[in-house]
Formats: structure tokens, C-alpha cells, sequence
């Protein structure tokens, strides 16, 4: 199975747990195939329900609800089916499909209708929720603020409480919900009216029932209840033919109660009955299990022994309260067992014995604990075992015994013969370290005779270790062949004691210099030097210890100022290191600095701490370590970073890819215009996607550029074709214009003909150059008015008709220029748009239509200029509120970093004004608009002590763009 791990994802993996990792890192955003994959085959349900909580499919989330077999599971695909349904339609604008309004009806009684039938945008979605819904509070809110009429009525069908009803009748935005609401309420008012004339009429046969349940209450109190069931019986018979209605429910709850005490009596009777019947059964239960265990005890207690302490234990349990005579009998049947079983328990332990024995003795032979205490313990073992009695008849644990004692001595005697080896060995390495030994000249350099009687002696230790007892007669030898340096050594230990006279010479010298830094530098230099010299005879060891001792001190004595100069720029120096310290350590939990010059920050950190002096001595390993272990944690996050780049270098590197991808796929596009937007797009996000590899950067940025060339030289190859073509077009209509120009402009058929067929050409004639345009255009349409006007004047009807066109066209650039300050408004645009369109389809004017035509075209140009300028306003707005409310953001969140159990109730009438402020605030740009409020609500929500996940009324009913 591993071997084919390596053709698979690792959310396929054989090992759960690297496929619960895989999962955990599969985006919810990328392809949600392997997520559906995982959700509906995995056989692990804590996979199954991690993937389950990324889906974001209705379809896929559906098959999971019907499939799911783990209850948890089950419940996390239906509310992520919620969620992802409500925030479907949440954000659904189109005309609703069977998906939406499948969506609809499973929202339409969970805890996000309220929000959805105040914010979604759809109101052919809000009419049907409202339709399915059933929650009164939002059916409210629906009839007294949904902008559509239809759905506002649809609200108020399903109100149900008279309050509701009266709120709708006094504050809906809506005339005729008001109206329809007064008449609902007038109606239930009415009926309210009617139930209180009928209500007298019902009190006497409320009384009647009422006394039924009282004289059957009575009844089924009373001590004889086991004996009155007639005379219940006959007052049920009564209320039957009265009719109880709503009080039938009491009446039933005595009946229960009036019979549930007779079976409960019953019961008890009939419980007294059987437990004098299974007495008697168990007496004859215990009488039988006695005569079972003798018979076995008769026939073969040994073979029978679990049977027979099944029965005893069978005995000991139904024994609870059977007479004196059966436990008597009893007793002497276990007696009987006892004796036949002690002569087996003692077989049993001597059988423990030997198995624990063996068994110790085969976990030795197993190991490879070759040492003297195991050889001790294998001795013991035997002992152990040769103090025991002998098996009766063959004994097969001798056997395997023997077996094992053979395998432990072979073991044994092969470490004893390797160790011999090894002595024999090392044995030989000092027999040659003494014959070096007596090889010295004792007539050489005094030093390097000391030096290499040293190394012999470091040899000699390095291979005896700590066995040096069994090399005790080879250590005489090694003495006796050093012994003849022992008057070289005296005169070693002559010369060490003039070398520290001289040196106690220079020190008593120095002793009377004035005192100075240098001073204590050669002191000190000179304290290493008498560390340096060799030993000195026994009797003169105090001697020279006191003499340099007493100097030392004397010029310690006489720096003391120095010193202490010395000892307070040394604390100055700790503290300097302490503050690096500090730095390094709060370097590492900087998150406002990027890594790169945090590291550069590091860098001159060190440098500083090496430029610093000497500190406290007491003080240089723990500063020292603290510095070191702050290094450490810096580099360690350091690396993780690097890592953790280079995560983001190769996903960055994916991003990219994915571009050329598409960018390679649009290459090959001819809509020019949408294809170079979408190019733009790429490019934009190429910039954004941050940085890859250095090995890969040349190469995949070759790669997007490449298909972007290829696309831009198809687009200017193709639109020079439409240059030349668009002067062929040019030429073309100026062939036209020069043929209408040579007409006689008279209203005859022909020349209407050829009009017609020259505006049919010119249709067909497709674009010119853009600054021949206008001209062309003016030439044309110069003729055309020429030849409407000439027209008018030979045809009245069309004369009529031309005016009448006039007068429109004057009263839609009137209406176009009146919309101008109401440009922002979709309405309008679309108005705008329509007229444009209707112009179009109106005949010509003659010689007015030029100057009505740039009249026309000058008003559509103002209010389109106008709208985006509007537009943009309002977007402006919008990013002003938007900072606006990052601020109140901002200060709830402080709140909530500063908030104590002291402070609380202040925070709390805090956060009151800033819900007040967000209210006061407008709309924010649409993307923005639910993170913003989420991470407003959460600070809010954290002072109070709760959260919330749905927005107030006035957050949701808020006009975002």
C-alpha cells in the first residue's frame, strides 16, 4: 500500500493521519472535488466532518445530509447546508432557479430567516420565504418595511397576534398593508365580541363538568377504589352523555390516575403472589445444586473442579435466605472440595516456581547482558531451581532447563574468552609503552623527556580505564622503567622553586610601581605564569602559597580604586547587556517589522554585544546564556520564516502558473476587447502574486509574457487589417455621399428609392477611421436633412409627421437635461437609455435635425458625465465611511484589550455610543460591508460577554451599494 501512496494526493493516503492533515489543508475557495471526494467516501469520520465543514457546493452539501451516517457529521453537513443556503441567497441577484427556492423552503423556519428576510436582495426569493416562514418577528419586520408591496401583504396573511396587527396598522411604509391590516384587526376584534356573548351560555356547562371532575376526583381518592369501579364506571357514563369538550383532558387525567393506582395495587398483590412462588423454587434450586456437587465429588473432584466451584458460586449467590439445614449441608459438600483441592494448590505454586525460573533464565539467554551481575544471576537462578522438589514421572521443564543453563555458559564463556583477547592486547600496548619508556636518552633536553614521560602516562590511562587493578603487574614494570628519572625529577622540582623566587622577585617589584590599569594587567599576567610552574617539594608548598598570596593582596590593596573604577563600568557594561537582551528577545515577537530587517536588526545587535567590555564575573555566564538562548529563539523563528517563504515562494510560484495557464488559453481569443481587459486583470494580479523561487522566476515569467506577446501582436496585426479596412469603408461612404449629392433632391419615387437603397448601403458599410468619423457622418446626414426637408415640402403627411418628430425630439433633450441632477440613479440611466433608442426610431426633422441632433447629443453626453461623477462621489462616500468605521472598529477593539471586571460597565455604556455612531455612519463598499461589521460586532459582543452572529435591525436594514 505505501508503494502506491506515491501516485496519489495525500488526502488518499493509506495513513489517517497524513490524510487528516492533507484535509485540513485543502482551500474551501480552490476546487471542491477532492473536498466531495473526502466528504462522501472517506471511512473516517472525523475526516469525513472536517471535509464536511469546507464544503461550499448546495448539491454536493445535499448528497452529504442524505449519506452522512455519523450523527455528529449529520448535523454539521445540515447546518453548513443552512449556512451556505442563506448565504447563497444572501447574495443572490438573478431571476430565482428551483436551486433558490429549494434553498428557500429549507432556511425558511432556522435562525437565519429574520436576517435574510431583512437584507436579500431578491424580492421574487423574500415573497416566497416570507410565504414559508412562520417566524412572527420577521413576518412583522417584512409587512412594515420591505420595499415591495406584494411581499409586505404576503407577511401580513401570516400575522397572527393582534399587537403585531396594530403595528403594522400605524407605521407600515406600505398604504395598502396599512389598510388591509385595519381590516384584519377590525375582524379579530369583532370575533373577540362575539366569543363574549357566547360565553354566559357556557359557564353552566362548565360548572356541570366541573363537578364530574370533582365526584370522579372523589372516587378515585376514596379507600375502596379497589371495590367502586361501578359506581365509576356509571359517573363516566354521565359525562359521556354531557360532553366534557376542553375539560375532557382533566377528566382523562383522573381516569389515569383512578386506574394506575388499581394496576399499581394489582401489581403489588400479584408481586406478593410470585415472590413466594420463587422462594419455594429456590429452596428446591438449592436442594439440587448440593446433591449435583456431592455427585461430582463422588465421581472425580480433580476433572470436575471448575464445575463443582461454578455450582458453590451458584450456591453462595441464590443462598440468601434458605434455612439452617441447607447452608449446613453446604458447608460440609465445600469442606469435602477443600481437601481434595489443597494437594492440587501446592502442585500449582512448586509449577509457578519452575516457570518463573525458566522464564528468568530465558530472558537472560535472550539479551545481551553479558556481564559479571548477569553471570551472578544466572547462579542464583540455579540455586534457585536445584532447591526445589523433583516433578513426579518425566519432568520436561528439566529439559528445557538444561537447555537453557547450556546456552547461558557458552554465552558466558565467550565474553571470558573475549576479554582475555582484549587484556592480551592491551598488555602488549603497555609492554610498548614501557620499552619507549626505556628507550629515553637520559642525557636529552629535561623537556622533552618531562613531555614525553607525560604522553606515556596519558597513553597508559587512555587504555586501562578503569580496569587498572587487572593491570597491576604490568603497572610495576611501568614504575621501574620510570624510575631512573627520579633525581631528573628532583631537579625539575629545584628548578620550579627557582622559577617562582624569580617570579615573586618581579611581582615584590612591581609590588612598588604607582597603581595603574598596567599594573594589574602584569599582575595578572603574572598569576598565570605561577599557575604554569610545576610542583615544588612538600616543604616548601605554604611557604611560597603565603608569599605570593600576601603580594597579591598588597597590590589588589593598592588598585582598589582601579578596581572599583573597573567593577562600575563593568555593572554599566551588564546593564548594556541587559538591554540587549531585551532587544533580542522582544526582536523575536515583533510583528509590525518584516523578517528581513529583523534580521538585519540581529545582525548589528551582535556586533554591539561584542563591542561591549568586561562585566561582573558572577554575571557572565547567566547574561551570556540568556543572550545565547534569545539568539537561538530568534533564529529558530528566523528558520521558520525561511520556511515558511518558501511555502509561500512555491504557492506563489502555483498563482503563477495558473496565470500562464490562462493567459495561454485567452492568447488565442479574438474578442479583443473583453480579452485585453481580462489581460490586464492577470497582469495586475501577476504584480500582486507576490515572488517565486530564483530558479524558477526567469523561467515562468518568460513563459506569461510569451502568451501575453502573442496576444497583443494578433491584436495589432489585426487591427491594422481594420485600419486598412476602415478606409475602404471611408471611401466607400464618401462614394455614397457623392452619389446622394448629385441627385436631384426632388420627392419623386426614384429618387425615394434611391435613398433607401443608400441607406441600406450605408448600414451595411462597417466602421471608418475614428477622425474621419464625425465628418463623414455630418456630410451624410447634411443630405438626408436636405432631401427631408425638399420631401416635406411636396408630401404634407410626412411634413405632419416631421413635426410631430420635432417636438418629441425637443422634449426628450428638455427630459434628458432635467435628469441630469438625479444622474446617479439607475432609474434614470435606464430612462436615458430609452429615449436614445426612441430617437433612433423617429423620422428626420429636414433642416432643424442637424443642430436637435447635437443638442440631443450634448445632453446624453452631460448626463453621462454627470453620473459617473455621481458614481464616483458615491463610492467615495462610501470608502469615507468605510474608514470611518475601521476607526469605531479600532476603539472597540482597545476596549476589549483593556477591559477588566472594573471596567466593564464603563466599556459597556462606551461600546452604546460607538453602536451609536456605526448607526449614524452610511453605507460601505459591498465587499467590504459583512467583514467590517463582523469584526465590529465581535469587539462589542467580547465587552458584553456574549456573541452574537446576526446583525440589529438598523445594521441590516442599512442601504449598502
Amino acid at each position: 500500500m505505501g508503494f502506491f501512496n506515491f501516485f496519489k494526493p495525500e488526502w488518499q493516503h493509506s495513513n489517517v493521519n497524513v490524510r487528516k492533515e492533507a484535509v485540513m489543508k485543502l482551500r474551501p475557495s480552490a476546487d471542491q472535488g477532492p473536498i466531495e471526494t473526502v466528504a462522501m467516501n472517506e471511512t473516517d469520520s472525523e475526516i469525513r466532518g472536517i471535509a464536511i465543514r469546507k464544503l461550499n457546493s448546495l448539491e454536493i452539501l445535499k448528497k452529504v445530509v442524505a449519506s452522512e451516517t455519523d450523527p455528529s457529521n449529520k448535523r454539521d453537513a445540515e447546518n453548513r447546508l443552512l449556512e451556505r443556503a442563506a448565504e447563497h441567497l444572501k447574495n443572490f441577484r438573478e431571476a430565482a432557479t428551483q436551486l433558490e427556492l429549494d434553498a428557500v423552503a429549507k432556511v425558511a423556519n432556522s435562525r437565519f430567516a429574520d436576517d435574510l428576510l431583512k437584507s436579500m436582495p431578491n424580492s421574487e426569493l423574500r415573497l416566497a420565504l416570507t410565504q414559508a416562514t412562520t417566524r412572527q418577528s420577521a413576518l412583522e419586520y417584512v409587512a412594515l418595511k420591505d420595499p415591495k408591496t406584494d411581499v409586505a401583504m404576503a407577511a401580513l396573511d401570516s400575522i397572527e397576534r393582534i399587537n403585531m396587527l396594530q403595528n403594522i396598522f400605524q407605521n407600515s411604509r406600505h398604504t395598502s398593508v396599512r389598510q388591509k391590516a385595519g381590516e384584519l384587526l377590525r375582524k379579530r376584534q369583532n370575533d373577540g365580541k362575539k366569543k363574549e356573548a357566547e360565553k354566559d351560555e357556557t359557564i353552566l356547562l362548565f360548572q356541570k363538568r366541573d363537578a364530574i371532575i370533582q365526584q370522579a376526583q372523589r372516587l378515585a381518592d376514596s379507600k375502596d377504589y379497589m371495590t367502586n369501579q361501578a359506581e365509576f364506571e356509571k359517573l363516566l357514563q354521565i359525562a359521556k352523555d354531557l360532553g366534557m369538550g376542553p375539560a375532557e383532558a382533566d377528566l382523562n387525567r383522573v381516569i389515569e390516575s383512578y386506574q394506575a393506582r388499581r394496576a399499581a395495587e394489582q401489581a403489588r398483590l400479584d408481586k406478593i403472589r410470585k415472590e413466594q412462588e420463587e422462594k419455594s423454587e429456590k429452596q428446591k434450586s438449592l436442594e439440587a445444586t448440593i446433591a449435583e456437587i456431592d455427585k461430582l465429588l463422588e465421581t472425580n473432584a480433580r476433572e470436575n473442579k471448575e464445575k463443582i466451584e461454578e455450582l458453590i458460586a451458584k450456591f453462595k449467590e441464590l443462598n440468601g435466605d434458605a434455612d439452617n439445614a441447607i447452608s449446613g449441608l453446604f458447608k460440609m459438600s465445600v469442606a469435602r472440595f477443600n481437601r481434595l483441592t489443597e494437594q492440587e494448590a501446592e502442585k500449582v505454586e512448586l509449577r509457578a516456581n519452575r516457570e518463573e525460573i525458566l522464564a528468568q533464565l530465558k530472558l537472560l539467554a535472550e539479551s545481551d547482558d553479558i556481564s559479571k551481575s548477569a553471570e551472578h544471576k544466572v547462579k542464583a537462578l540455579a540455586r534457585a531451581w536445584e532447591e526445589l522438589p523433583l516433578m513426579e514421572g518425566e519432568d520436561p521443564d528439566l529439559q528445557t532447563y538444561n537447555s537453557l543453563r547450556s546456552k547461558l555458559s557458552e554465552k558466558f564463556n565467550a565474553k571470558r574468552e573475549a576479554d582475555e583477547k582484549i587484556f592480551n592486547e592491551n598488555a602488549t600496548k603497555l609492554r610498548a609503552i614501557i620499552e619507549d619508556v626505556k628507550k629515553i636518552d637520559e642525557n636529552g633536553d629535561f623537556k622533552e623527556i618531562s613531555a614525553t614521560l607525560r604522553d606515556s602516562y596519558k597513553r597508559w590511562k587512555e587504555i586501562v580505564g578503569d580496569d587498572k587493578f587487572r593491570y597491576k603487574e604490568i603497572w610495576q614494570e611501568y614504575q621501574a622503567a620510570t624510575s631512573r628519572f627520579k633525581e631528573m625529577q628532583e631537579w625539575e622540582v629545584w628548578h620550579n622553586e627557582h622559577d617562582r623566587e624569580a617570579l615573586l622577585e618581579e611581582i615584590s617589584a612591581l609590588a612598588q610601581e604607582e597603581p595603574s590599569k598596567e599594573m594589574l594587567l602584569k599582575l595578572r599576567n603574572f598569576a598565570n605564569q605561577w599557575k604554569s610552574i610545576g610542583l615544588v617539594s612538600p616543604a616548601h608548598v605554604n611557604d611560597f602559597r603565603e608569599r605570593f598570596r600576601t603580594l597579591f593582596e598588597a597590590i589588589m590593596t593598592k588598585c582598589a580604586p582601579i578596581i572599583q573604577e573597573q567593577e562600575e563600568e563593568k555593572k554599566k557594561n551588564l546593564v548594556l547587556k541587559e538591554e540587549l537582551c531585551a532587544q533580542v528577545e522582544a526582536l523575536s515577537n515583533e510583528s509590525e517589522v518584516n523578517w528581513r530587517d529583523k534580521y538585519k536588526t540581529m545582525q548589528e545587535l551582535q556586533e554591539k554585544w561584542k563591542a561591549i567590555g568586561m562585566i561582573p564575573k558572577e554575571s557572565v555566564q547567566p547574561m551570556w546564556e540568556r543572550f545565547r538562548a534569545a539568539e537561538n529563539a530568534f533564529f529558530a523563528k528566523h528558520k521558520e520564516f525561511v520556511k515558511q517563504e518558501d511555502v509561500v515562494r512555491e504557492e506563489n510560484y502555483q498563482k503563477k502558473v495558473a496565470l500562464c495557464e490562462k493567459a495561454e488559453a485567452l492568447s488565442a481569443s479574438s474578442d479583443w476587447n473583453a480579452a485585453s481587459k481580462e489581460f490586464r486583470t492577470l497582469q495586475e494580479e501577476w504584480k500582486t502574486s507576490g515572488s517565486v523561487p530564483r530558479n524558477k522566476s526567469e523561467e515562468i515569467w518568460n513563459r506569461f509574457r510569451k502568451a501575453c506577446d502573442d496576444f497583443f501582436t494578433r491584436k495589432r496585426l489585426h487591427f491594422e487589417e481594420m485600419d486598412a479596412e476602415k478606409v475602404k469603408n471611408l471611401e466607400a461612404k464618401e462614394a455614397i455621399c457623392t452619389k446622394l449629392e448629385a441627385l436631384d433632391l426632388t420627392a419623386t419615387p426614384e429618387t425615394l428609392k434611391a435613398f433607401e437603397d443608400a441607406a441600406e448601403e450605408w448600414k451595411n458599410i462597417g466602421m471608418v477611421p475614428k477622425d474621419k468619423a464625425d465628418e463623414i457622418r455630418n456630410r451624410y446626414n447634411a443630405i438626408l436633412n436636405r432631401f427631408a426637408e425638399k420631401r416635406a415640402e411636396s408630401d404634407p403627411e410626412y411634413k405632419k409627421a416631421a413635426e410631430e418628430a420635432r417636438v418629441k425630439k425637443e422634449a426628450m433633450i428638455v427630459t434628458i437635461t432635467e435628469l441630469v441632477e438625479s444622474a446617479g440613479s439607475n432609474q434614470s440611466a435606464d430612462t436615458v437609455k430609452t429615449l436614445q433608442n426612441d430617437w433612433s426610431a423617429l423620422p428626420r426633422c429636414g433642416s432643424t435635425e442637424q443642430e436637435l441632433y447635437q443638442k440631443f447629443r450634448t445632453a446624453c453626453d452631460d448626463f453621462f458625465t454627470r453620473r459617473r461623477d455621481q458614481l464616483d462621489i458615491q463610492e467615495q462616500a462610501r470608502e469615507n465611511n468605510l474608514q470611518n468605521k475601521l476607526r469605531l472598529c479600532e476603539e472597540a477593539e482597545r476596549l476589549v484589550e483593556n477591559l477588566s471586571d472594573e471596567n466593564r460597565r464603563e466599556s459597556q455604556n462606551v461600546v452604546k455610543q460607538l453602536r451609536r455612531h456605526w448607526r449614524e455612519i452610511g453605507a460601505v463598499p459591498r465587499k467590504d460591508s459583512d467583514k467590517i461589521w463582523k469584526r465590529f460586532n465581535t469587539a462589542c459582543d467580547a465587552v458584553f460577554g456574549n456573541v452574537r452572529n446576526e446583525k440589529p435591525a438598523e445594521e441590516s436594514a442599512q442601504p449598502e451599494a
